[in-house]
């Protein structure tokens, strides 16, 4: 039994991996097989997920409860994979007699994706004997926010989660993906791993979803590789100044040590639209769950959409009537009602993907009115208001700047033109867009009708901020460029196999496109790529140590470095932590952060302060003797030190 609890996050994932392919035997019969393993492992996941977060309300996220949400994952899925074996069986006889060498096409695109995409997540955290090193500086700050969540649900035991950086308050983040981070490593898996390779997994079914909706809307794939291509690498004309820099420095030398990023400039070059993979896919955990589930929810919708007579509201309206007196469950409501529910789990997972969704099938009702719709926006407001309500206000007593909702105008446009401005982020892309959507040399004008929307969501997100931080609209921009980019892609091909000349301006356009990208992520892989210390052998060590002298759930006082062992690693919750991620989450900080400063001087004041914070430990170690200070002869006067390393001393708090 020890034995099965020590690997029972390797059985969750097995678990998860049957429930996926027992779904995917299933579905809707207007569903391929890819289409339904895509939607099946997105459902499993969300599933799982939900699940065993309700589960550890009652028993905690332990090796126990992450081995009995496998165990019944494993079991519906064997059963579902039972009850449908007759069409599994049709399904595999028809793909060996009807299999032709062009067959292999898509499984070979998506291997590739994926193992480009293990390479690029499997070496954000190195661990060595001396340190936990990040190799993107992105993931050096993001995935400690990630980390800290995600333990203190597995070793703080903050169910229902409370924020853990900001102790006593609630938690708005959406925090499902670093739940499922925290089953993991309740099952035994490493930090690390946890955070690595469901990034991994839901940025890859992302991709491939892609790849098929495209195929959907295109009727081949050669459109959806080019939008994978563009969602991962697509810029503007930073890659302009390296034709300077390259002058400079030689060509050779200027590729081998790239001397600057070429995706983000500050006004009045002004260039902000940054790098996807180094600012989405890999850092922004919260994205990759968010972007897997929509594309799920697209491809459930859009098959029955392609066959739906555009604003036939008399003949929707008529069954509507008819349905009120004999209800009918079909296969095509049961899709609307599943895209619906994971429409309404968005919330937990990515609030921006929620936008997005509404946006886009509200446009999709109005036009291609389905009785089915009535199921979909239900589930999605029921399962999404009450989770809404919580998370989205943020704090009074913001300063003006940071409110939210609140008009902004061209985004981060600032002094440009928006034209101007998006064509310095964007390049050649809105004008192809444009082309792509307003002329049939590319798509029919169905399939323009069904990616038209999206270009709804660009122009709200040119309109209102929705976060403190005015940057943070780019997460509602990337799900319109990476719609978009399949009718971009689209009119590219179309371009490409007109004539010669079009082959080549075809490419040299798509080289334009990807340019500032991937001079990017060149800057940051081998050899040139930088390694940053995300935290070292000792307080890796350390952290181990707190878990064990400390109980679960015990506020610590710390400084406010983004990479804190004691949030990160340990799971305890802290005083305050990082003000970027406080900020930019609605969180008025001003006060505490001031009485932090009090506490470190130490005194009866700072007694005083800890008491009303209800904080039972204090850490002085490198951070906060370099910016806070700390009166450490009074702490240890009065303080008992209870853990001590070659950098840190813990003390604590007298009662």
């Amino acid at each position: 039994m020890s034995l099965l609890l020590d690997q029972s996050g390797l059985a969750l994932v097995a678990g998860g991996l049957a429930l996926g392919l027992g779904l995917a035997s299933g579905g809707p019969p207007w569903l391929t097989l890819g289409e339904r393993l895509v939607i099946g492992m997105v459902v499993s996941v969300m599933a799982l997920t939900v699940a065993g977060y309700l589960l550890a309300l009652a028993t905690g996220a332990t090796a126990g409860l992450v081995l009995l949400v496998a165990l019944a994952a494993l079991g519906c899925g064997v059963l579902l994979l039972v009850r449908h074996r007759a069409r599994i069986h049709r399904e595999l006889l028809y793909m060996r007699q009807e299999f032709a060498p062009g067959d292999l096409a898509l499984p070979a695109v998506v291997v590739l994706v994926a193992a480009a995409m293990a390479y690029l997540f499997g070496r954000a955290v190195e661990v060595t004997p001396d340190a936990w090193l990040a190799q993107y500086n992105n993931t050096w700050s993001d995935w400690a926010l990630h980390a800290s969540y995600a333990t203190a649900f597995t070793y703080g035991n903050n169910l229902p989660p409370q924020n853990p950086l900001f102790s006593g308050t609630p938690l708005r983040y959406p925090f499902a993906p670093d739940f499922a981070s925290s089953l993991l490593i309740g099952g035994g898996w490493s930090i690390p791993a946890a955070l690595i390779w469901p990034g991994w997994a839901m940025t890859t079914l992302a991709l491939t979803g892609l790849i098929l909706w495209a195929r959907r809307l295109t009727d081949g794939i050669g459109a959806g590789v080019i939008a994978v291509t563009l969602t991962l690498l697509g810029g503007g004309l930073g890659f302009w100044f390296f034709f300077g820099d390259a002058a400079h420095l030689g060509l050779v030398n200027a590729l081998l040590h790239i001397p600057r990023a070429y995706d983000r400039f500050d006004p009045p070059v002004n260039i902000q639209w940054y790098n996807p993979i180094l600012s989405y896919y890999l850092p922004q955990r919260s994205f990759v769950f968010g972007a897997a589930i929509v594309i799920a929810i697209l491809l459930l919708l859009t098959p029955p959409l392609l066959r739906t007579p555009f604003f036939d509201w008399p003949a929707t309206l008529s069954a509507l009537k008819l349905g009120w007196r004999r209800p009918l469950i079909s296969s095509e409501a049961a899709a609307f009602l599943v895209a619906g529910g994971l429409a309404g789990v968005l919330p937990l997972f990515h609030v921006h993907s929620l936008v997005v969704v509404g946006l886009v099938t509200a446009c999709w009702a109005v036009c291609y009115p389905r009785p089915a719709w009535i199921g979909f926006f239900a589930a999605m407001l029921v399962l999404a208001v009450p989770r809404l309500l919580m998370a989205v206000p943020g704090d009074p007593g913001l300063p003006p700047e940071h409110q939210y909702p609140r008009w902004l105008i061209g985004w981060m446009s600032g002094s440009d033109l928006p034209a101007w401005f998006w064509i310095k982020n964007t390049g050649l892309f809105w004008p192809l867009l444009l082309l792509a959507l307003l002329s049939p040399l590319a798509l029919n004008r169905r399939a323009r009708a069904l990616i038209a929307p999206f270009s709804l969501v660009f122009l709200v997100a040119n309109l209102v901020k929705f976060q403190p931080w005015d940057w943070d609209n780019s997460k509602l921009l990337v799900f319109w460029y990476m719609a978009s980019a399949v009718a971009v892609g689209a009119l590219m091909l179309r371009i490409w196999r007109m004539a010669a000349a079009g082959g080549i301006l075809a490419g040299a356009a798509w080289v334009t496109l990807i340019a500032s990208g991937a001079l990017s992520l060149l800057q940051v892989l081998p050899p040139q790529g930088p390694s940053f210390v995300w935290f070292s052998a000792e307080e890796v060590r350390l952290a181990a140590e707190v878990r064990q002298a400390t109980p679960p759930r015990a506020v610590f006082v710390t400084g406010e470095e983004p990479t804190n062992p004691i949030a990160d690693l340990a799971g305890r919750s802290v005083l305050i932590s990082y003000p970027g991620w406080l900020w930019s989450s609605g969180i008025n900080y001003a006060q505490r952060e001031a009485d932090l400063a009090r506490i470190y001087n130490g005194g009866p004041a700072a007694l005083a302060l800890l008491s009303h914070y209800h904080v039972r430990y204090l850490v002085v170690g490198p951070s906060e003797r370099a910016t806070l200070h700390p009166n450490v002869d009074y702490f240890s006067a009065t303080f008992r030190l209870v853990l001590q390393s070659a950098n840190y001393q813990i003390y604590q708090v007298p009662d």
